[in-house]
């Protein structure tokens, strides 16, 4: 007889039998819905997928609190003999969790002592940003794949970390060498420093903001080069790019309505990042848009963005990025997983075959660069398939921009 139960995702340890998440199906990492938890990386690919609670049978495996099984076909399981692009993956994604956990802790604490007015540790700052840089040059997918773990409540400090993240990635796109890559991902970091000061019933208000607290909003960049410029110790370019990340090459941006080549490079690629993080990131005021139609979206604001950086982006984190949504020639909906970069229109994806309950058969991860593979990508997000089962339905409500919601812009 089972014995469900439900627990927090991080009580969750190798010897459980795992039931599923308590949310949508489509977003998990894996491709059986029940099974017996045998391998450390299942934990933490559970916990990276961004659930704070999952179902387990502990008439089928342990209990929270018991002690985990290690079982010698375990240890030949997680032993092969020479390491494969997939175990190098694993293992980076572990590295990346670390680096992400530690990320969030700091981004708490300098928000944190920013409102209290104390001085910015830049030297910690600096710290996180060469270990991003460092996981990025080993592999860029584990540490892209981890920043788009976010809750709407978690966004202020979490966006910090992932701009971050992004200004490296296109810094090397871009052909920057170490020094300046550093650079930018520093910049990105602080960006939005200046939202520490302001009112935090503002920041996560659910509904459209009033032209008034737009205008509040909209302060933030001011405050934080303010507070930047107060310590010696944060370089120009970092409280240029807080400054000047809302700016716009066709001039209609803010605060100083600088156009062109009188934005900072570091400040245009932060324009961008900013943007996306924004826009795909589930927010108090409405759901984040799927990665692929926000790519696509971005591309028609004309005067916007700086068009060649632009470019660059779409190549750092690929026309289908990960956690896009799409739809096979074969049939199945698809979720995005990692970025082949050779070929940015066959990414690695997570396929899924469901009845018409949507309950899931099978699932299985493709390589659609794989030679032997006849699967393709027909169309982003796949939303005309899943919005009529009424599937996921919170992710993909902003996505026609017709809410009021969808339409308040990013800040």
């Amino acid at each position: 007889m089972n014995q469900l139960k439900r627990i927090s995702v991080s009580d969750l340890a190798t010897g459980m039998y795992f039931c599923g998440f308590d949310g949508p199906w489509i977003d998990t990492p894996f491709w059986r819905n029940k099974f017996l938890i045998k391998r450390a990386t299942d934990v933490i690919e559970a916990k990276a997928a961004g659930y704070e609670y999952c179902w387990i049978d502990t008439s089928q495996g342990q209990d929270v609190g018991a002690p985990a099984p290690v079982e010698e076909s375990d240890i030949e399981e997680e032993a092969p003999s020479a390491p494969t692009p997939d175990d190098e993956f694993q293992s980076e994604l572990r590295e990346a969790m670390r680096i992400y956990e530690e990320a969030k802790k700091s981004t708490q604490v300098m928000f944190k002592q920013a409102r209290l007015g104390k001085a910015l540790d830049v030297a910690r700052c600096q710290h996180l940003v060469d270990e991003i840089t460092a996981s990025l040059a080993r592999n860029s997918n584990a540490f892209l794949s981890v920043v788009r773990l976010k809750r709407a409540d978690e966004y202020t400090y979490l966006h910090s970390i992932a701009v971050c993240t992004m200004m490296v990635a296109l810094g090397r796109t871009l052909g920057m060498d170490d020094i300046a890559c550093k650079e930018a991902g520093l910049a990105g970091y602080l960006h939005d420093v200046g939202k520490a000061f302001i009112p935090l019933d503002i920041l996560n208000k659910p509904d459209k903001l009033t032209d008034q607290e737009y205008r509040i909003i909209q302060r933030h960049p001011s405050l934080g080069y303010e507070y930047l410029r107060s310590s010696s110790s944060v370089p120009d370019y970092a409280a240029d790019v807080c400054l000047h990340h809302h700016e716009k090459v066709d001039g209609n941006g803010y605060p100083n309505k600088q156009r062109g080549n009188q934005i900072s490079i570091y400040s245009r690629m932060a324009a961008i990042c900013d943007v996306y993080d924004a826009v795909t990131s589930d927010r108090p005021y409405k759901a984040g848009w799927d990665p692929a139609e926000s790519v696509a979206k971005m591309a028609t604001w004309a005067g916007h963005f700086d068009r060649s950086i632009y470019l660059a982006f779409v190549k750092t984190l690929g026309i289908y990025p990960i956690g896009s949504i799409v739809k096979l020639n074969s049939g199945r909906t698809a979720l995005v997983i990692r970025q082949n970069h050779q070929n940015l229109t066959k990414p690695v994806v997570k396929a899924f075959t469901t009845t018409l309950s949507i309950e899931v058969i099978e699932s299985e991860i493709i390589d659609l660069s794989d030679a032997s593979q006849e699967d393709f990508i027909m169309e982003r997000s796949g939303q005309d398939w899943l919005k009529p089962q009424g599937l996921i339905e919170e992710h993909l409500s902003g996505l026609d921009g017709s809410s009021d919601n969808a339409a308040r812009p990013p800040a």
